[in-house]
């Protein structure tokens, strides 16, 4: 009787660990990303990026909604505007998180996706995860026509863009959602409170911590705003890694396979 071993995982590479790296970045995604953030800027006027505004808006107010969640209160309700407006109508929890988490936790998930776009495989996942995200919240807590109507037709998207489309265009549209949403919040940070184009209608979420803590709102966007920068060019930093400098979880186990004589 014969066996044969074979061990997966383990073996030694078929080439140096340095073949194929570009250097500390890849040349590829390094020039894929500049031509994404460039057209960001060049088109953040534009109506065509009107619907991806209001989607980080909304990113911005479900952010709001799962801090109360996560800190032990509830959602009301939740609702954003044509005008790049939004409110989130929380009950209980902790306040100052909850206020924290609106421009934070909308650079988060923009980082997050951003991040996932480099693996194929992740794409499913992230739009379908998306996608149960706004069903959870369209049938629960977004309750006016145009907020719904919004959000459903986003799911529809993000179901097309995940499932029906290339897998190649669902990551190209992961980076680009990524670095607009990025971009947005950070933008928005600026404008919104340090530039004080919020304070005219004293309701940014800077003013809010503000009266909650006695800090003062120029100086909450000011410590919102670098940690907004840090998060998203550690982001950039491991986005722009050669393939080779990837973390890829080890996918197979060491096993044995036998191969049995013919009888």
């Amino acid at each position: 009787m014969s066996y044969e071993i074979t061990n997966y995982g383990h073996t030694a590479p078929a080439c140096p660990p340095s073949a194929g790296k570009d250097g500390l970045f890849s040349v590829s995604h390094l020039a894929l990303q500049v031509v994404l953030t460039c057209l960001v800027f060049y088109l953040w006027s534009s109506p065509l990026v009107q619907p991806i505004k209001l989607m980080v808006v909304l990113f911005h107010e479900l952010s709001h909604g799962m801090m109360a969640l996560f800190t032990g209160g509830k959602i009301i309700s939740i609702l954003i505007t044509a005008d790049e407006g939004g409110a989130c109508e929380t009950e209980g929890g902790s306040e100052a998180l909850i206020v924290t988490a609106g421009y934070l936790g909308s650079m988060f998930v923009g980082g997050m996706i951003l991040y996932l776009s480099r693996a194929r495989h992740f794409v499913p996942l992230v739009f379908g995860l998306l996608t149960l995200i706004l069903v959870a919240a369209i049938t629960t807590v977004i309750r006016d026509s145009y907020s719904r109507t919004f959000a459903s037709g986003l799911a529809v998207a993000f179901v097309l863009c995940g499932f029906l489309a290339p897998s190649t265009i669902g990551i190209l549209l992961l980076r680009a959602i990524g670095t607009f949403t990025c971009l947005y919040s950070i933008f928005d940070i600026y404008w919104d409170i340090l530039a004080d184009q919020g304070a005219a209608f004293n309701q940014n979420d800077a003013m809010a911590f503000s009266r909650l803590t006695g800090t003062e709102p120029q100086v909450v966007g000011t410590a919102w705003l670098v940690a907004c920068l840090v998060f998203f060019l550690v982001v950039l930093k491991n986005v722009l890694q050669p393939e080779d400098d990837l973390p890829v979880p080890e996918a197979a186990r060491e096993s044995e396979t036998f191969n049995l004589p013919a009888p």
